[in-house]
This record gives structure tokens, sequence and C-alpha cells, in this order.
């Protein structure tokens, strides 16, 4: 699902800490240990992507904080969460991959009236290389697109392309999405949303759509329909599930 032009695969592993600072605050920490490969590149593919083939070894630690006082983790009337992320990789810790990251993701719930709820969320991210480091490899870029952010777009499908049209990600990344949702009948919500980004080195991107928040014995469902408002030419103007 990463791309039709060739295969990503990883294998490692990971350990992970978590300590709660106070009633809302808590502090993690985290290794991982992987390797990460790019193979089966399509002979059409840009040099930009052949150059990518092959694997490699990185050696990452990361630290965040989360911040978060909202009153339901499922259906979220009041509140806020906030994430900070940090993480750095190569150098000391070995490997063959030597970048560093950042990046702040903030949700705002306001509960209205008639049980009506308006949603702010916002995200700033960058990766860049240091020391040694020559790139940031294309598995590590950051990318905009599909359920979590732009949903108008397809994965990954807003931000740098190459020739071909096929993503390439970049190295910072703003995105923000507004979402105001409202009872149907019991169990069902509605949903209107507007979703805006823009990964460094590629157009801006943003749609509109309308949702439903299904509260189903297995869990809460959400589907949603987004139009693209703004693309780059390699994106066509219909809707996506």
């Amino acid at each position: 699902f990463v791309s039709d032009v060739y295969d990503e695969r990883r294998y490692g592993m990971s350990l992970s800490a978590r300590k709660a600072l106070n009633d809302f605050t808590s502090l993690r920490f985290g290794y991982r240990l992987e390797n990460v490969g790019i193979h089966n590149v399509d002979n059409d593919a840009s040099q930009a992507i052949k150059d990518e083939e092959g694997d490699n070894l990185k050696s990452e630690l990361s630290v965040g904080l989360t911040y978060d006082t909202r009153d339901s983790v499922f259906l979220t009337r009041k509140g806020e969460r906030i994430n900070i992320d940090t993480f750095v990789a190569g150098g000391f810790l070995g490997g063959d991959v030597q970048i560093y990251g950042a990046s702040i993701e903030a949700s705002k719930y306001i509960l209205l009236p008639y049980d009506t709820i308006l949603t702010l969320n916002a995200e700033l991210a960058t990766v860049q290389t240091w020391g040694s480091g020559t790139r940031v490899p294309i598995y590590d870029r950051l990318y905009l697109g599909g359920s979590n952010n732009l949903r108008g777009f397809k994965y990954r499908d807003v931000g740098p392309k190459d020739d071909n049209g096929e993503p390439i990600g970049g190295n910072n990344l703003a995105r923000a999405t507004i979402e105001y949702t409202f009872p149907i009948v019991e169990k069902i919500r509605g949903a209107f949303f507007y979703d805006i980004g823009k990964v460094s080195g590629g157009a801006l991107g943003s749609d509109i759509g309308i949702g439903l928040r299904l509260d189903l014995p297995i869990g809460p469902v959400r589907i949603d329909y987004g139009i693209p408002l703004q693309a780059d030419e390699f994106n066509d103007s219909s809707g996506k599930f």
C-alpha cells in the first residue's frame, strides 16, 4: 500500500516505556532497531526512486510527551490532547541512517448546544539529517493524504512527487483540520470537515467532506467522504471514501 512502483520491507524490534507524571501528563521513551529495504523497483520508476533501492539498518531513540484532558477516548466532547515527539537515529546509536526529527500535534474539543462538537486539530513535523548524514531516506520522509489527515486524497498523495507523479515525500509538514459533528440518532453522528496541509516542496492540498460516526458493538467506526479543493496536477478532483 506504500507505493505502486516499489516494495518496502521492514523487520526489527522495538522497546517502549511510559511514565505518568500526573493525572493528565505522561512521558514516553522508545528504542527501535530495524532493517528497512526498498526492493522490486519498476524499470520505469524515476531515478529518484531507483536511488533508494537497497537495505539500511536504522537504530533510533525517541522521547515523547503527552498531555490529555479529554473526557472520553471514543466520543470526546470536551478537553485537549497534545502530543510532542522527538527522535534521533544513527551516530552514537549505530546504523546506516543518521537523521533526527520532531513533531507536535494538538487537538481541542468544544461541546456546543444540542450535543454538537467542534474539533480543532493541527500538526507540525520535521525530519532532517545530522552529522555525516547526507539525505533523509524516502521511507523516513513526511507525507500527507489519506484517512488520518487529508481525507480527500489517496494515501501519501499530498506532497512532493517525481516526474511520474509518484510521492517521494518532504522534510517539513504542516496541516490543520476543523470538524463539526452532530447527533442523528442514538449511536450515530454526522460530520462536516475541512482539511488543509502542505509538505515542503509540494503543492498545498485541501478538502471538504461529510462523514458518519458509528458506535458499533465492535467499537467506534468512522466513515468519511472527502472532496479535494486544492491539489497538484497529478491529483484528480474526484472524492475519496
